[in-house]
C-alpha cells in the first residue's frame, strides 16, 4: 500500500483519525458511504479527499445554500447570518475598518459588510454565488466571484481607480470567516490574500477547529453527527496555517493566532445528555459566570472551536 503524505507539509507521518460516514449539508443527513479523515502528525492538518464531484459549481449555484437548508433568498440569508455578525467583530474590532478598503472573501449576500459600509471608504465582497453578489451591487458594494479577478484588475492599475487610491495600490483590510475550511487549494487561497493585500495592510482568517473537547468528550458520535462534513475537507491546527501564511509570503514576526469557543457550556452539557446537535440545556447552574469560565479557558489553551489568524503583509 503506498504511503499517504500530507496534503499540506508532505510528511508520511499521517493516520486515519476517524473512517465513517460523514454529514452531508444540514444536520441529518450523512454520506452514503464511509469517509476516511486523515492525519497528518506533522503539522496538525486533517483532511479528506474530495467529495463533491463539481465544487466550483457546487458554490456558484444554489445547491450549497440549499444543502444547508438555508434557501438562496436574500431574507433568507440574513436571517441564517446577521447573527454572526458580532461574533466577527469580535475577532476583528472595529477600528481597523475606518477610512480603508475592506474586502470580505466568502462574503455571501454581503451581511457583514453592511456594517462595515458605514465606515469603510469602499467595501468589497468576493464570492461566487452571482445572486448574492447583484444583492451586494444593488447595496453599493464592489463585488467579484474570485480574488483571481481582482489581481487581474492589479495586472492593469493604470485602468483601475479603486486600487489607485491608496499609495502602493492594494487593499487595506481583508477578512474571511468559514471559507478556507471549504477550498480545495488553501495554499493557493493564502496566496490570493497575500497578493491583494497592499503593503502594510491586514487579514483576520477565521476557520473551525477540530474542536477537541468535544471530540474527547464524545468521540465518534461528535465526529459524525456535527463535525466531519463533506464541504468541510479541511480542519487546520495553530501550525498549519502559519505554514500556509508563511508560505504565501507573510513574515513570521507578522502572524498571530488567537481561539474562541462560540458554543457555549450549555450546548456541551446537551450533547453529553443527549448525544445530538441542539441539544442546548437552559437550566440555572449553567449561569454565564461558568460560561464565561468555559470560553475563556478553552481559547487560552487551544482547544477551542475556533481559530483566527491575524497577518500583515
Amino acid at each position: 500500500m503506498k504511503a499517504i503524505k500530507c496534503k499540506l507539509c508532505k510528511s508520511d507521518n499521517v493516520n486515519i483519525t476517524y473512517h465513517g460516514m460523514i454529514r452531508d449539508g444540514a444536520l441529518g443527513r450523512y454520506t452514503k458511504m464511509p469517509v476516511s479523515m486523515y492525519r497528518c502528525t506533522c503539522c496538525g492538518v486533517i483532511w479528506h479527499n474530495p467529495v463533491l464531484e463539481d465544487q466550483k459549481r457546487y458554490y456558484e449555484s444554489a445547491e450549497y445554500r440549499e444543502s444547508m437548508d438555508e434557501g438562496v433568498g436574500e431574507d433568507e440569508f440574513y436571517a441564517h447570518h446577521d447573527r454572526e455578525t458580532l461574533d466577527k467583530l469580535r475577532y476583528t474590532g472595529t477600528d481597523i475598518f475606518r477610512h480603508k478598503i475592506v474586502a470580505d472573501i466568502g462574503s455571501g449576500a454581503g451581511a457583514f459588510l453592511d456594517f462595515i459600509k458605514g465606515v469603510g471608504d469602499t467595501v468589497i465582497g468576493v464570492e461566487p454565488t452571482e445572486e448574492y453578489r447583484r444583492i451586494m451591487e444593488r447595496k453599493g458594494m464592489v463585488a467579484y466571484a474570485y480574488m483571481e479577478d481582482i489581481i487581474a484588475e492589479f495586472a492593469s492599475m493604470d485602468n483601475t481607480p479603486l486600487f489607485n487610491q491608496r499609495e502602493g495600490g492594494g487593499i487595506d483590510v481583508v477578512t474571511s470567516f468559514d471559507v478556507i475550511e471549504h477550498v480545495q487549494e488553501p495554499a493557493g487561497f493564502m496566496k490570493n490574500i497575500h497578493a491583494i493585500l497592499k503593503k502594510g495592510g491586514r487579514a483576520i482568517i477565521g476557520t473551525p477547529t477540530e474542536a477537541p473537547v468535544m471530540r474527547e468528550l464524545l468521540g465518534e458520535i461528535y465526529e459524525r453527527k456535527q463535525l466531519f462534513s463533506t464541504q468541510h475537507p479541511w480542519f487546520f491546527s495553530q501550525t498549519s496555517l502559519n505554514n500556509l501564511s508563511i508560505g504565501a509570503g507573510f513574515e513570521p514576526d507578522n502572524i498571530k493566532f488567537k481561539f474562541f469557543q462560540r458554543y457555549g457550556v450549555e450546548n456541551m452539557l446537551g450533547w453529553l445528555r443527549d448525544k445530538k446537535p441542539r441539544a442546548e440545556l437552559n437550566m440555572p447552574f449553567a449561569a454565564d459566570a461558568l460560561d464565561a469560565v468555559w470560553r475563556a479557558e478553552t481559547g487560552s489553551k487551544g482547544m477551542a472551536d475556533y481559530i483566527v489568524v491575524y497577518l500583515e503583509k
